[in-house]
């Protein structure tokens, strides 16, 4: 195996020590202190293991063990020290998470074991790690697979709310916008058990009865229901499952803005003025975010600075608009219109243009090009 092992101390000779001694089982690397260690953490990580002594000027062992915890959770963290100082070393493993402590003087084949352990250890969240994200994302990718499948108007909402979710997220500064991103893809997953005709209806702008709307809003709930049991996803779950309660039932931030953007699209979709909806938005204090709704409204703004083009299939870039329905020679709609294009529809694009062919040019939402002013 590849991993590396960062031995830390201040004096060279027992770095020289740890060298001669394991250098035929490890990647070995060594520095001087916790500063070097961290600059070296940086530079040429990542790192398996750090073996550090708990004495050491400017930083300590425990300082130092402090700072891998945060900034690396993954290394695993070995102590050394003498046995005047075990228990300040004690606390630091109770405080620190600590893998293994060591007293000095330690044998080469004591050091061998631990690092052996540490390196168990290491493989194993890593391994954890990487089979959790491989479920996580396999799992998304059914879900979204199986809405397109089944569900191909409340797919293409889902597609249209997500850009305006994306930027509405930059705009309100918030932190982890793949979740609420993620969000947008899956909130209509609940649509799945919803009649076809009403989910039509709705999605059109024709009005429900008040029975099928409360069948409607079922969808969120039934949403939340599915992806529970995926991991790792409660943010997520909370934001699709809250989405369509009113402010008076308090729900989160992601779930107002998905609120927001998903409305939006649905007025977009029946042609009524981007400037009459947020007015509408506007007044519905008790349905819409004051704060949101003026994000969605500086998002609007930003894409009026942008024009159609048309373009052929070569011209297209990730990011663009779609203005028009992408169809096939026989007129069969590939994306319908209001999608972002992604690097999974350009290949879907490239793929029936060389079988079925494609129909061009087509119209795109792109920003403008700012013209060039020269400097004086």
């Amino acid at each position: 195996m590849s991993e590396q092992i960062l031995f830390v101390d201040d004096e060279k000779f027992v770095l020289e020590t740890f060298r001669r001694n394991l250098r035929k089982h490890f990647v070995i690397e060594t520095a001087g202190s916790g500063l070097d260690a961290l600059q070296l953490m940086e530079s040429g990580g990542p790192f398996a293991v750090v073996v550090s002594d708990l004495k050491m000027p400017v930083m300590d062992g425990v300082e130092f063990l402090g700072v891998i915890k945060n900034r690396w959770p993954d290394t695993v963290r070995i102590m050394l020290t003498g046995h005047a100082d075990l228990d300040t070393a004690i606390s630091a493993v109770n405080r620190g998470g600590i893998f293994r402590l060591l007293t000095k003087p330690c044998s080469p084949d004591a050091l061998l074991l631990a690092v052996n352990d540490g390196l168990r250890q290491y493989r194993l969240a890593i391994s954890e790690k990487q089979l959790l994200h491989g479920t996580l994302r396999g799992c998304i990718q059914v879900l979204s697979d199986l809405l397109a499948s089944v569900s191909p108007k409340a797919f293409g909402r889902a597609e249209k709310a997500k850009p305006l979710v994306a930027d509405m997220v930059q705009v309100l500064g918030l932190k982890g916008s793949w979740k609420y991103e993620l969000a947008a893809m899956l909130s209509q997953i609940g649509c799945i058990s919803l009649p076809m005709d009403i989910l039509e209806r709705k999605i059109t702008g024709q009005e429900l009865s008040k029975e099928e709307q409360q069948i409607f809003l079922m969808h969120p709930a039934m949403a939340g229901s599915l992806l529970r049991h995926v991991p790792r996803l409660e943010g997520v779950v909370e934001m699709v499952s809250e989405h369509e309660l009113p402010l008076t039932g308090n729900p989160c931030t992601g779930a107002r803005i998905l609120k927001a953007a998903l409305d939006f699209v649905d007025q977009d979709n029946v042609g009524i003025d981007s400037d009459e909806t947020l007015q509408r938005m506007r007044e519905e204090s008790g349905v819409y975010d004051a704060r949101v709704v003026s994000a969605l409204a500086e998002v609007v703004q930003r894409r009026q600075k942008s024009e159609i083009r048309s373009v052929g299939i070569d011209e297209l870039n990730e990011g663009m608009l779609l203005m028009s329905p992408v169809l096939s020679g026989k007129g069969v709609v590939l994306i319908d219109k209001g999608q972002s294009i992604t690097l999974a529809a350009l290949e879907l694009l490239r793929n029936f243009g060389a079988i079925l062919g494609v129909r061009e040019p087509l119209y795109v939402l792109a920003r403008k090009e700012q013209p060039f002013v020269p400097e004086e």
